[in-house]
């Protein structure tokens, strides 16, 4: 036993800088989506559906207007670290022009709050939380990204715990002997924000000593707002669908939709820590001219992204039933198609960062506007025909098709810039693709007769037992490459 734990020490002390931080943005990401997850259960139960389904409204609005307030300015950080060598002179500029776009915002957001409120189908002081919390968001993400870049894992993996934790335990102390209402359980978020927030602020200026710099300013701002339509449009297909359900079904049906949406959503835990070494290092193979290595590893990751969601759809029952309870079982039939747009939503992925990288922010954009507007009619259409159900199946397509479209505007760059050079195995990517959508019928047939799908769990468990030193050494011989 001495000796094992030995031998994963000096493998561990072994660990490149990267792998390091992989590991540990990987480890960070478990443990804060894990304590989602164990307070999910806790707050549907403590929050009436209407009441949740409202808190799901807030999240969503946060996440547009989110954008439109600090106009994600932390996308144009890598591509300034390519042009400068100051790093944190970079990160303390950014954050000065993200304080400034955040305050204003919070002046006209307190002033027209009940307007605000109207529009947005939100109470008056959910509205001030919407755009205090930005202020101090804004800070979260430029810091962020910046340790992801230098793979800096300690520090981010300690403050985001410290968020997570502080932000789920005073959240239930507030619902629980406060209000059991969406305006405790948003305050008391943003209240934790406030404090991280100032804190990094205090940091970020303190270490970088640059709060106005016209070079940066002029490109970040330059950057990010001819994207601003790609952002936009990717909240749409991603978000959009609980706030059309809130106008078209009522609070109660997003609440049920929220909770299909958090299971299919799941494989986020592990996508969000992936991207956050795997974005750097396309970006490094891609500058380094190391494309068979990027193919590769691209292959293996999304290849582990599609395993990992055939497993939320084969136990999509069992997690709304921990998540929710009964009273939300009928989500149950939502999260394949779920499932199978936020595999599509991770693929396009790889496709647009390579236009980002090369700047060809209009092949960016036109798939986001004109794939965000199709799943506005269709959502409209269908919702009102088949309910909330629906926003699932036409958030999938309009997905696939999103993906399509990256994809023919990388294969442009790649003519264009790269000489006809092809940066990933298209085979490859294809053949993990129709798996995925081949799972996802076939688990929807299983799913429906639990004696098959029990029966196929157990012969699989037993058949792991009896090949596990072959499972074993193949898992190993992944996880070592």
């Amino acid at each position: 036993m001495q000796h094992t734990v030995e031998t994963i020490k000096n493998k561990y002390l072994g660990m490149s800088k990267p792998v390091k931080a992989a590991f540990w943005f990987t480890v960070c990401s478990f443990l804060q989506r894990g304590i989602s997850m164990i307070a999910t259960p806790i707050f549907t139960r403590l929050l009436s559906t209407e009441n949740y389904g409202l808190y799901s409204t807030y999240l969503s609005w946060e996440t547009v207007l989110m954008m439109l307030v600090t106009l994600s300015l932390y996308k144009a950080m890598m591509n300034l670290y390519v042009k400068y060598e100051n790093q944190e002179m970079v990160l303390s500029a950014v954050c000065g022009l993200e304080l400034v776009l955040s305050l204003t915002w919070l002046v006209i957001g307190i002033s027209f709050r009940n307007l605000v409120a109207e529009w947005l189908g939100l109470s008056p002081q959910l509205v001030c939380c919407l755009f205090a919390s930005f202020i101090f968001q804004a800070a979260v993400q430029c810091w962020s990204l910046y340790k992801r870049y230098i793979y800096d894992y300690k520090t981010l993996v300690a403050v985001t715990l410290l968020s997570t934790v502080g932000s789920t335990l005073f959240g239930v102390v507030a619902v629980v002997f406060v209000s059991p209402t969406a305006e405790a359980r948003v305050l008391s978020n943003t209240i934790v924000m406030a404090l991280i927030g100032i804190a990094l602020y205090y940091s970020v200026f303190k270490k970088g000593k640059k709060f106005y710099d016209k070079r940066i300013w002029l490109f970040s701002l330059g950057f990010c707002i001819p994207l601003m339509p790609h952002y936009l449009s990717e909240f749409v297909l991603q978000s959009s669908d609980k706030i059309m359900i809130n106008y078209l079904c009522g609070p109660s049906d997003v609440a049920l939709y929220s909770i299909a949406y958090s299971a299919g959503s799941l494989i986020n835990l592990i996508t969000n820590a992936i991207n956050s070494t795997f974005a750097p290092y396309q970006y490094q193979k891609l500058k380094s001219g190391e494309y068979k290595v990027m193919a590769k590893r691209a292959d293996q990751v999304l290849f582990f992204v599609a395993a990992m969601l055939a497993v939320i759809m084969l136990f999509s029952r069992e997690i709304v039933l921990i998540f929710g309870g009964m009273k939300y079982i009928e989500s149950v039939d939502v999260i394949i198609p779920i499932c199978i747009g936020v595999y599509f939503n991770y693929m396009f992925q790889l496709f647009a960062r390579v236009q980002e990288y090369y700047e060809r922010k209009l092949t960016v954009v036109i798939p986001s506007i004109l794939c965000a507007l199709l799943n506005l009619i269709l959502n409209y259409i269908f919702i009102k025909l088949c309910g909330y159900q629906a926003a699932a199946y036409t958030t999938f397509f309009c997905y696939a098709l999103f993906c399509f479209i990256h994809y023919l505007f990388y294969k442009k760059v790649c003519t264009e810039i790269l000489n006809g050079t092809q940066l990933y195995d298209v085979k490859g990517l294809l053949a993990i693709s129709v798996g995925v959508v081949g799972s996802g019928v076939v688990i929807t047939f299983i799913n429906k007769l639990l004696w098959l799908k029990y029966t196929i769990l157990i012969v699989a468990f037993i058949a792991l037992i009896i090949n596990r030193k072959r499972v074993f050494e193949a898992v190993k011989s992944v996880l070592g490459k």
